[in-house]
């Protein structure tokens, strides 16, 4: 039976499943927004050992018959996987002008899903950020009022949301990135032209540390793989060719990286990414749809242009690109150019090249436009790519708690209990990257 359930925010529904087994994929996989005006949903990919992609399923997250009828499930526009790979997290972005839905989605095994939580948030989340197991980050992107990020407690027992807090951030902030130690959290004001830094509490509050003006309209903020440095896109701003970068100290103050903004052989930068070892950065590009690779300076973070790049077709074809491993993860919207919409993987070779993996998978879902990536490493408890002490740590800290399977992170063979079963994996793994 469905239970209904009233959080911090509003209405919010449990809803009872049945299928495979709760926990993570099994195997290295990605999950794709698809940002449907009629049907939002949300599709998993197997990502093979060659870094082909396998069509697994798709979850509707809503669907309507025409723009006349109205439902806050369509347009899921931003995707997070929470660091133990147990939850989907996706945003939407409706006709509504006052609260919009966010929905989390239990993960299987075999990769399906099934709806664990529908809640409210404020007006418009245009991204969305798991920061732990726990807490997560939503944009509140508007043209009227102050924008802000707010963080939020998901309870997977309730389950629901809990209002923690909320930080100003200006008139027109739309991207959220995290550090690799999950203890720094990013945004930007494309109207300001700026870069903020938020400190995280191990109880989800924000502090501002640092804001830097780039001088560019700072668009898809990427944190590079080794937390020195955030990088991001200058859209159409200064010439509509730029790429901007900050330092980023260990505690959170920006600072300009030399040279910054770089020139960009694509046009309209939209977002970067970078490599899993902090060589190469990618160039996401919103007018020509292109993604182009760059070399970074590991002195000084600075981009140098391979002359690499690959084509995905028609003027805002390009969706949200993410990395996984050696793989970059790129959505195309639309089938104007290939009569294909879906998710392409493509290699990232160490001189910058992009070359594809096997062709392009269908999403079978609209306007696919978000991905989130799974390492297939469970005992990373904190998703930085690694399992070491702070992984340890955070099991040792649930020891000999019990709770349904699944509820608890430390839970690794999801048997109820965080107990020498579930140090045994994490141990089995120690020191190992993911």
């Amino acid at each position: 039976m469905d239970r209904i359930r009233i959080g911090a925010t509003g209405l919010a529904m449990s809803l009872s499943f049945t299928g495979a087994a709760l926990g993570q994929a099994a195997f290295k996989a990605a999950f794709v927004a698809n940002n449907g005006n009629l049907e939002g949903s949300v599709t998993t990919y197997r990502v093979n050992d060659d870094g082909t992609l396998t069509w697994i399923a798709k979850h509707i997250t809503g669907e309507r018959p025409n723009t006349q009828v109205f439902h806050p499930g369509t347009n899921a526009n931003a995707i997070s996987l929470s660091p133990n790979g147990r939850y989907v997290l996706t945003a939407h972005s409706t006709s509504s002008q006052t609260v919009e839905q966010v929905t989390f989605l239990r993960v299987h095994a075999d990769g399906t899903l099934t709806p664990a939580l529908i809640a409210s948030v404020p007006d418009s989340p245009l991204d969305v950020q798991w920061i732990d197991n726990e807490y997560f980050a939503v944009t509140k992107t508007s043209t009227s009022t102050t924008n802000q990020v707010l963080v939020y407690r998901f309870d997977a027992t309730a389950p629901a949301i809990f209002f923690v807090d909320a930080e100003n951030t200006g008139t027109f902030s739309s991207s959220l990135a995290l550090h690799p130690n999950r203890t720094l959290l990013f945004t930007q004001d494309s109207n300001s032209s700026r870069v903020s830094s938020f400190s995280v509490a191990p109880n989800g509050h924000l502090t501002l540390v640092s804001e830097m003006g780039p001088g560019i309209f700072p668009l898809g903020l990427g944190v590079s793989a080794d937390g020195k440095r955030i990088y991001f896109g200058g859209g159409i701003s200064s010439g509509g060719n730029k790429v901007g970068a900050l330092s980023i100290s260990p505690t959170g103050v920006l600072d300009f990286v030399p040279g910054a903004p770089f020139i960009s052989p694509g046009a309209s930068p939209k977002q970067v990414v970078t490599s899993a070892d902090s060589k190469i950065a990618i160039a996401a590009h919103g007018t020509d749809s292109t993604l182009r690779s760059f070399f970074i300076d590991s002195d000084t973070g600075a981009l140098t242009s391979t002359g690499f790049m690959y084509d995905i077709g028609f003027q805002g074809s390009l969706g949200d690109v993410a990395v996984l491993g050696d793989w970059l993860l790129a959505p195309d919207r639309d089938t104007i150019s290939d009569g294909v919409r879906g998710l392409r993987s493509l290699t990232i070779g160490v001189d910058g090249s992009l070359t594809p993996n096997g062709d392009i998978v269908d999403s079978q879902g609209i306007t696919p436009n978000a991905v989130a990536p799974w390492a297939n490493c469970p005992a990373d408890l904190d998703g930085d790519g690694r399992v070491d002490f702070v992984d340890l740590n955070r099991l040792l800290g649930q020891y000999n708690q019990s709770a349904a399977p699944g509820v608890l992170f430390g839970d690794l063979n999801f048997d109820g209990v965080v107990d020498f079963g579930d140090l045994n994996i994490l141990l089995g793994v120690y020191n190992l990257d993911c």
